[in-house]
């Protein structure tokens, strides 16, 4: 794909902590550096405010005598989240559809939650494959706002890996690029211009006093293992081991891989990412890393990154159409609301008045089972306040016939008021020391006014004597009426 060409473009990197640029400018014969930068930033894009991040990045660029707004934006490759996977033969709708389901199985984010760019290359026998690079939205979301408030225009956001392993690729053949940094390396894998694996390899370096040392040994075991992942015919298509970083640190890496490089049937050879550039100052490109650089002037010189995370710009035309749409859906919601507005209001009305009548009901509550309460109780007390007292009178009219030196004594009174009758209905249980001091007691019961109907429901026992009776209380002859 060809991209726009830019007369001057600048190139922009975040790593470790250190804001990396470079400006470059193209002519009719040749693309300039004429800027570059390494700077060390206070604030992390990440963690702080994007106002006072971007405030920090335009004064580091204006110090340094840059003024170009459209940047190139290169990102860690440690924020990026890989996925490949075979592509059916579909259509380019369903191919976006099957991707964005892959997605959602295999990345730990939901596929809204993330920027995605895809890759996609056709090995020689024909098989369509793909590789999905995602970011986090949140990690990209900051970092455009940082870059917005630094006053800067973003055409491009792709890791600087991805660009080294592209630039001059074959069509027949595959590459592995290994960009060489202090705390890490970072790995590539391109079949054409298409990427076909990327990693970062977080143990490749050793820091030490003079800088850092590379494994060799573990960057040769990791792209043994990367190469075993793709298919045969593109892990033979790979011929070479391009390593882009510092001079020092490659050196020391290539020396090491030769033998490693042999077992795998590759060859090894020191990459450059400043090919067609030219520079007026020795040095200039030493400040930044070589995959900003590639990145910056494939784009302008035309060509789109293999990777782009810039979420895609909309036209004028579809912001027009947009408006317009708009409008229409905005007064067809308005008649739907007065539609739904003019069938509901009898149920709003309805509504607000059970509000209201559930309101006064909550306030006056309390005081409702406050009341109830007390009735209850009323109702369960109601025999014990008898203004009549008959039944202190029933209990002191039997306690009479009972001797005082209590041979006979009672267990249990019980006195029934029934609806069928006027008489309440006694019942009393006890016992008595002898069969005599029963019958005394019972003979005196029976004189006594107002008792009616004496029964006896059970007699047992000798000594004592236990015994059930009852009768029925006239409070009128017993009162003498």
């Amino acid at each position: 794909m060809k991209s726009k060409a830019l007369t001057s473009l600048l190139g922009l990197s975040f790593e470790n902590g250190y804001l990396e640029a470079v400006l470059l400018r193209r002519t009719v014969r040749q693309v300039q550096v004429r800027r570059t930068l390494r700077a060390a930033l206070s604030l992390d894009p990440m963690r702080n405010e994007p106002e006072l991040v971007g405030r920090e990045i335009r004064g580091i660029l204006l110090d340094a005598g840059i003024n170009e707004s459209r940047c190139v934006v290169c990102v860690p490759l440690s924020w990026v989240l890989t996925l490949r996977t075979d592509l059916p033969n579909l259509s380019k709708e369903d191919v976006a559809s099957y991707l964005n389901l892959q997605a959602e199985r295999e990345f730990p984010f939901a596929p809204e939650d993330l920027f995605i760019a895809v890759s996609q290359f056709t090995t020689p026998s024909g098989r369509k494959e793909a590789l999905l690079a995602a970011i986090p939205r949140h990690h990209l979301n900051a970092l455009l706002a940082t870059l917005r408030a630094a006053k800067l225009r973003p055409v491009e956001v792709t890791a600087g890996i991805a660009s080294l392993a592209s630039a001059n690729a074959s069509s027949a053949e595959g590459a592995v690029a290994v960009l060489m940094n202090e705390n890490r390396a970072d790995l590539a894998m391109s079949f054409g211009r298409s990427i076909v694996a990327l990693r970062s390899l977080e143990e490749a370096t050793d820091p030490n006093e003079a800088g850092f040392d590379a494994r060799a040994g573990f960057i040769a075991r990791q792209i043994r293992i990367t190469l075993g992942q793709l298919a045969p015919e593109v892990r033979s298509a790979v011929r070479s081991i391009r390593f882009f970083g510092s001079p020092d640190g490659v050196q020391h890496v290539l020396s090491e891989m030769s033998d490693h490089a042999k077992s795998l049937g590759i060859s090894v050879e020191r990459g450059g990412g400043d090919a067609g550039l030219a520079w007026p100052e020795p040095d200039m490109l030493a400040k930044v890393s070589p995959g900003v650089v590639a990145a910056t002037t494939q784009r302008i010189a035309g060509h789109a990154a293999p990777l782009d995370f810039l979420p895609p710009r909309i036209s004028r035309l579809k912001q027009i159409t947009g408006r317009v749409s708009s409008r229409v859906a905005y007064w067809g919601a308005c008649a739907a609301a007065l539609l739904v507005i003019g069938i509901g209001s009898p149920y709003l009305a309805q509504y607000w008045r059970l509000s209201k009548l559930a309101s006064q009901w909550k306030a006056i509550e309390p005081r409702v089972k406050e009341v109830t309460a007390v009735q209850e109780n009323i109702r369960r007390f109601r025999g014990w306040f008898d203004d009549s007292a008959s039944n202190l009178i029933i209990a002191r009219r039997l306690t009479e016939a009972f001797p005082e030196d209590g041979a006979v004594w009672a267990k249990s009174l019980e006195i029934h008021h029934t609806a069928d009758s006027d008489l309440p209905t006694v019942s009393c249980s006890g016992k008595a020391r002898s069969n005599r001091d029963w019958l005394r007691m019972l003979e005196r019961l029976r004189e006594t006014k107002g008792v009616k109907d004496l029964r006896f429901a059970q007699i047992t026992g000798t000594n004592p004597l236990q015994f059930t009776m009852t009768f029925r209380w006239s409070e009128g002859e017993a009162d003498g009426l």
